[in-house]
């Protein structure tokens, strides 16, 4: 994992914001550290205001090239009324006839793919403007087309390249996260979890799970969600956990797991 993508991701959780744009402005303004990025931009709402001006800009000129035949096919699915912005978007109903219409059912990993290159903020919904923009940008105006860059580049990305399985990964979080709340329900955790994690890890990932379902641990931290990948890869390959370094900057969930593993179990 590159430092820099690390670096991106612990910025945008810390300060609640999505925009990674933003992020790498001001990480790249203080050679990379965290804490005086963080700072930074708390600091100077003036700078990220005209970030995000120029950022509408951008999208506003993107927009400009999107074809009819795109546009057609995004009102194909919208909902008649506006979200409550006053913008187009398609909800539920319309998802579910978009994903049946390109061949996949809504609990195919490569659904959590598709999310994510059309910027949906929660299940079941896509904003107009990244659909058109994004679609666009790739160069799909079309179902058929939209299905091969779907099988062909997001598909093979999740087996071929670490880096975007991690971001995807990652975001799935966000994206099934209810509105309003902080944490993720364990019974959701781990549905997506047996749907995203390799299957060379499945026997970790039950183990896991069974403390996690003894313990009562009901509830499943951003932290929790984001670490468990790496702790189950060094877990693969250290079973008694022997190697297990309790100063690393893991969440205390893994200490407690650690233990338990051990047979500590008080």
């Amino acid at each position: 994992m590159a430092p820099r993508s690390a670096s991106v991701r612990k910025f945008l959780e810390v300060t609640g914001i999505e925009s990674e744009d933003i992020a790498s402005f001001f990480l790249k303004r203080n050679n990379g550290r965290i804490t005086e990025s963080i700072n930074d931009y708390f600091s100077n709402p003036r700078i990220v205001k005209e970030i995000e001006r120029r950022a509408k800009q951008e999208n506003q000129r993107a927009l400009v090239n999107v074809s009819t035949e795109l546009r057609e096919l995004f009102n194909k699915y919208k909902e008649e009324q506006p979200d409550p912005t006053g913008k187009p978007f398609i909800g539920i109903d319309g998802t579910l006839r978009y994903l049946s219409d390109l061949g996949y059912e809504p609990e195919d990993e490569v659904v959590l793919c598709l999310a994510e290159l059309l910027d949906s903020q929660s299940v079941g919904q896509f904003k107009e403007d990244p659909f058109l923009k994004n679609w666009t940008k790739v160069g799909c105006n079309s179902i058929n087309e939209m299905r091969d860059f779907i099988e062909e580049s997001l598909k093979a990305r999740m087996v071929n390249d670490p880096e975007y399985f991690l971001k995807i990964y990652q975001y799935t979080y966000r994206f099934i996260l209810e509105k309003n709340e902080k944490n993720l329900p364990l019974d959701m955790a781990e549905d997506y979890w047996h749907l995203l994690i390799p299957k060379q890890y499945s026997k970790e990932l039950d183990i896991f799970l069974k403390f996690m379902h003894e313990n009562s641990k009901n509830k499943v931290t951003r932290d929790q969600w984001n670490m468990l990948l790496p702790f189950l890869e060094d877990f693969h390959e250290d079973s008694s956990l022997q190697k297990y370094d309790e100063n690393k900057s893991w969440p205390l969930l893994m200490d407690e797991f650690y233990e338990y593993i051990n047979g500590d179990r008080a």
